[in-house]
This record gives C-alpha cells, sequence and structure tokens, in this order.
C-alpha cells in the first residue's frame, strides 16, 4: 500500500464551539483520534492520535532531557498537545482556547494538507508566508534544501 500523502488547502471555519470540520477526503486518518499543538510556524500541527509519538521522533529524533535547546522544544510541543479520541459524526475536531491564541485563529480556518499531517492557519499569516516564499523565491529555496540534501554534492 502506497504511503498516504495530505494534501491540498482548504477554507474552513471555527464554529461557535471551537470546532473546526476536517475536509471530507481528509478525515479518514484521523479516525480514531487526533493530537492537535502548537506547531513551529504559528500554526497548529493535527496529527493522528496514534501516530503521534513516531511523529515527534521521526521529526526531532530522540530529544534529551540534558540538552537545552531539545528540551524546550519538547517542552512547547509537549505542553501545546491536545488529545481527542476522534472527529465527531460531522468530522468537527474541537481547537481549545490556547491553541487558536496561539495561531490566531478567529472564525476563518485554513487546513492545509502537509504530507502525513494538517496544519491549521490563520488565513492572513499563511498568505503572508506564501507570499514571503514567493518574494524570496521558490525555485532558489528548493536548490538550497536539495543541495543540503545531497550533502553539498552537485
Amino acid at each position: 500500500m502506497a504511503p498516504r500523502l495530505l494534501s491540498g488547502t482548504y477554507e474552513c471555519s471555527l464554529d461557535d464551539r471551537s470546532r473546526v470540520a476536517i475536509p471530507a477526503r481528509l478525515r479518514e486518518p484521523f479516525a480514531d483520534g487526533t493530537v492537535t499543538a502548537w506547531w513551529l510556524d504559528d500554526c497548529l500541527v493535527v496529527v493522528p492520535r496514534f501516530e503521534w509519538p513516531g511523529f515527534i521522533e521521526g521529526t526531532f529524533g530522540r530529544m534529551s532531557v540534558l540538552d537545552d535547546d531539545q528540551r524546550e522544544i519538547s517542552r512547547f510541543l509537549l505542553a501545546g498537545a491536545f488529545e481527542q479520541e476522534g472527529l465527531d459524526k460531522q468530522g468537527r475536531l474541537l481547537v481549545p482556547a490556547e491553541l487558536r491564541e496561539h495561531a490566531a485563529l478567529d472564525g476563518k480556518v485554513k487546513v492545509v494538507g502537509a504530507g502525513s499531517y494538517l496544519e491549521l492557519w490563520n488565513p492572513d499569516r499563511l498568505q503572508e508566508r506564501f507570499d514571503r516564499l514567493r518574494t524570496d523565491g521558490v525555485a532558489q529555496r528548493a536548490a538550497r534544501l536539495a543541495q543540503r540534501m545531497d550533502g553539498g554534492r552537485g
């Protein structure tokens, strides 16, 4: 079976009970629950609940409490994590107040498929990021990334 690849950008809304509906084509991986957490880019990350530990380790490696940077990142990510057993019948997940404040979510929400996880963005913040990336040059950034991944060969 091919690995799952969550993709696309969807405009959604927080309802009056601070829930956001995950687009239908993205829901299946989250049927058994979610972890929604503070993320690195002033947005939120949504990961299938049982994949959360592996997601953290796969992204950051085993973090040591003896290393200041690793301890701080671990604390930040885990303190801002909210676990839910599953989506409701309408495919919604609750976004607690602390998480909404971190990502400045109020009203409209951009749900972004980011491979193995979703990101929840304030639409203005996401647009600013994309505008900055376009200004800086998408191709140039991709070339720098390819060079780093290639170990500088090429």
